[in-house]
């Protein structure tokens, strides 16, 4: 497990370096898209659609991301798996919680223990 130290601290390495793991972030939020549709259901699709928040797809983007975050498991992947869900979020029209302060974390938690 990552801890919440941890993942600051590449949080500012990523930070410092952006465009060095830019590449990885956006691969895993290909895959992770192109994932989600496979196991997706017509409600979680309708509410993607409709912009109504679904707790169920956003645990199958959390678990997907896992899946991508494990090859390495350090904490600079687990915040780009973060980062990649936390933007399929907020493209979902689901708002931008993830993507700042602690929801960042909170998602990064959500992946590790998807």
């Amino acid at each position: 497990m990552v801890s919440k130290i941890e993942f600051e601290n590449a949080a500012k390495r990523v930070g410092n370096n952006f465009m060095a793991v830019l590449p990885k972030m956006i691969n895993y939020k290909s895959i992770i898209q192109r994932e989600v549709l496979e196991i997706a259901t017509r409600k979680e699709m309708e509410d993607v659609r409709d912009c109504r928040v679904n707790q169920s797809m956003v645990d199958k983007l959390a678990r997907l991301a896992k899946r991508q975050w494990a090859t390495s498991g350090d904490a600079q992947s687990l915040y780009c798996a973060a980062m990649a869900v936390a933007t399929i979020v907020k493209e979902y029209d689901w708002g931008t919680y993830y993507l700042v302060g602690d929801g960042m974390w909170e998602m990064a938690c959500r992946i590790q223990n998807a």
